[in-house]
């Protein structure tokens, strides 16, 4: 185990995050369970006013959680000097490389999840009737299952990691010819393929940000339920879509120019060689992430008092997906330029 300020910040945080995640998790389940059979509004008024504990706290606790991601590669990054044949991050995933990996994919997705709860809890907390009260109870209850498994994740990576491994280097992995990111692209566009990926993620994504421009523009937010629903589904699969195109760019077309390295692929390099592509990075998942926001914050949020409120949230909630991307593709761009 590498101990430093990072890894140990880690630990602490997971281990306090389960501990609260079980009791919150809990409660927030048998909570909805009371609240569904409730009949009269003096019971549920007895409800919500047990619940304010539980969700101040777990509110708490999810927040910290937002910060964990970011926190996790950057006590990842501390720990290269410590791991022999480490260069990069990369090195550092191949001590544990199925729970790294695992955990990579799952915080993205707690990170949504907890993200769109919170904005439900904000729409709740500003209506007087709170009437999204079952739907969050039940939502935190299966959100704390996430973090919990997030939690036990960081502390057995924190504790697995041991100094002095020899690893290899990201090169052997992120440059061979057989890559993945390299074969299946080229497989659909051919031995051109690196151009067309740069074209068509252009494509997209100023499609993604002319899109949710328009749906600004043409107040799509009050329009009717069904056709606003379907818009709105559509427009996160497409900013999914875009992910994916963004991910397979980054590494096979625009990382290796922004650290002039034609044949070098590794977005952990990128993140060392040019830092302030981490903030693009931020910028973009946070662009990305608001446009899926917006649709669970519509799915969810249609109850009620929170209905009438509900318009002007997702009118928020696209302006900022629309200004995360732009400022996204405007580093991008500019990085192009000057490089």
């Amino acid at each position: 185990m590498i101990l430093n300020a990072l890894s140990i910040s880690m630990i602490f945080i997971g281990l306090l995050s389960c501990l609260l995640v079980i009791w919150g998790g809990t409660s927030s389940l048998i909570l909805y369970r009371k609240w569904i059979k409730s009949s009269t509004q003096e019971e549920r008024t007895f409800l919500e006013d047990r619940s304010y504990l539980v969700l101040l706290i777990m509110v708490i606790v999810l927040l910290i959680r937002l910060i964990n991601w970011p926190l996790f590669y950057a006590t990842l990054q501390s720990f290269i000097h410590d791991i022999e044949g480490a260069m990069c991050i990369f090195g550092v995933t191949q001590v544990k490389p199925g729970l790294t990996l695992f955990l990579e994919y799952l915080k993205p997705i707690t990170f949504f999840l907890i993200g769109g709860w919170l904005i439900l809890h904000v729409l709740d907390r500003a209506t007087r009737t709170s009437p999204l009260m079952g739907r969050k109870l039940l939502l935190l209850s299966i959100i704390s299952l996430f973090v919990l498994i997030d939690s036990m994740g960081d502390i057995l990576l924190m504790i697995g990691i041991a100094p002095g491994t020899l690893v290899s280097c990201c090169t052997t992995v992120t440059d061979i010819l057989n890559r993945p990111t390299r074969t299946t692209p080229e497989s659909i566009f051919g031995p051109q393929y690196a151009q067309f990926l740069k074209i068509l993620f252009f494509v997209t994504h100023l499609l993604l940000i002319g899109m949710v421009g328009l749906v600004l523009k043409y107040k799509t937010f009050e329009k009717t339920f069904s056709w606003r629903r379907g818009i709105l589904g559509f427009f996160f699969l497409f900013a999914l879509l875009n992910g994916i195109i963004f991910v397979l760019s980054q590494i096979e077309v625009f990382a290796p120019t922004m650290m002039h390295l034609p044949f070098h692929h590794c977005l952990y390099c990128l993140w060392q060689y040019v830092p302030d592509s981490i903030v693009m990075y931020l910028l973009f998942v946070l662009g990305t992430f608001s446009v899926g926001w917006g649709f669970t914050t519509d799915l969810f949020g249609r109850m009620g008092e929170a209905s009438d409120l509900l318009p002007n949230y997702l009118r928020k909630i696209y302006w900022f997906a629309f200004f995360f991307l732009s400022a996204s593709l405007l580093m991008l761009i500019i990085h192009l330029l000057v490089d």
